[in-house]
């Protein structure tokens, strides 16, 4: 069906929220402008805010399948309370290893249920978590050092892994993670981002923020969390690690720009890059073409 034979009154409906969605920012913007050059303090807080405050998208129609044949439990992470946790098993048979799924920032477990499917056909099980405030689980506040708090705790109860996949910042997070001592054989990072604050100035940017209050964001999160951006330095941390791993990026990739991963790739001792063409950020997750690169890197011989 094309556009053009969509009744007016159902584009009228997609268009709103688009609308709706621009003026927010527009209203963002001008109040961050505004406060940027009256309050510094209050514009960095108000960034600081954002900066940690993740969507909650609606979960698409295909995450549903895989979502159905997983088990679910709540169980609580020490002080960051309880979490949404899943787990897929191969019927009738002893797991051949445990896989660990990580999502990023404003993502959930089920973007990344079709990679479960296949592994758990291959013969592994499949177990990850949705951090807090994302998915189905709590709270509306959560940054990297939350991502890292979650996968220590969860690696005490259920590792050590055959492999770890994450996606974006789950990427990043796993990668700092490993090199405090999570166990894992073998990693796959997709779309992993080189550094927290890049992100941090792009989003002042956006909204307008002078480079003063950006850094001041900076410094209120890092004291909240007592934890510096620099600890989470992706390429420094996968410079010391020794797992195999792959690193999957596409070239389109809006979000985290190719030569992120490709940084990430070079300073992993044994880390090999797989550029994919067309999928963007979030498409690689579900495209058969990268479950069956990480199926295959699963199956390997080392």
């Amino acid at each position: 069906m094309t556009d053009s034979s969509v009744p007016s009154v159902v584009r009228r409906r997609r268009k709103l929220p688009q609308i709706q969605k621009l003026a927010q920012l527009a209203a963002l913007r001008s109040q961050m402008w505004v406060l940027s050059r009256t309050s510094p303090d209050k514009a960095a807080t108000r960034l600081a805010d954002l900066f940690t405050t993740p969507s909650r998208p609606t979960v698409r129609h295909w995450e549903h399948r895989a979502m159905t044949q997983a088990h679910y439990a709540r169980r609580r992470f020490g002080n960051l309370g309880f979490l949404s946790v899943y787990r897929w098993r191969p019927d009738n048979v002893a797991p051949k290893g445990k896989v660990l799924l990580m999502h990023g920032f404003g993502g959930r477990v089920s973007q990344l249920s079709g990679f479960a499917e296949a592994l758990v056909a291959a013969g592994y099980e499949v177990v990850g978590f949705d951090a807090p405030a994302h998915g189905m689980s709590p709270n509306n506040r959560a940054a990297l050092p939350d991502f890292v708090d979650a996968l220590e705790m969860f690696a005490t109860q259920e590792g050590p892994f055959h492999t770890v996949i994450g996606h974006s910042m789950g990427g990043a997070a796993l990668a700092t993670a490993l090199r405090l001592g999570m166990g894992a054989q073998r990693a796959v990072l997709i779309a992993p981002p080189v550094y927290p604050g890049t992100y941090l100035a792009q989003a002042g940017r956006m909204l307008g923020a002078t480079e003063k209050v950006t850094g001041r964001a900076q410094a209120l999160i890092e004291s909240q969390y007592g934890r510096a951006f620099d600890e989470f330095r992706t390429p420094l941390n996968a410079s010391v690690l020794t797992q195999n791993a792959l690193i999957l990026h596409d070239r389109s990739d809006r979000q985290v720009p190719l030569a992120e991963g490709q940084l990430v790739a070079a300073a992993w001792q044994d880390a090999k890059l797989e550029v994919t063409e067309g999928l963007g950020h979030t498409r690689i997750l579900r495209d058969p073409s990268t479950v069956a690169l990480v199926q295959k890197f699963l199956m390997e011989t080392v």
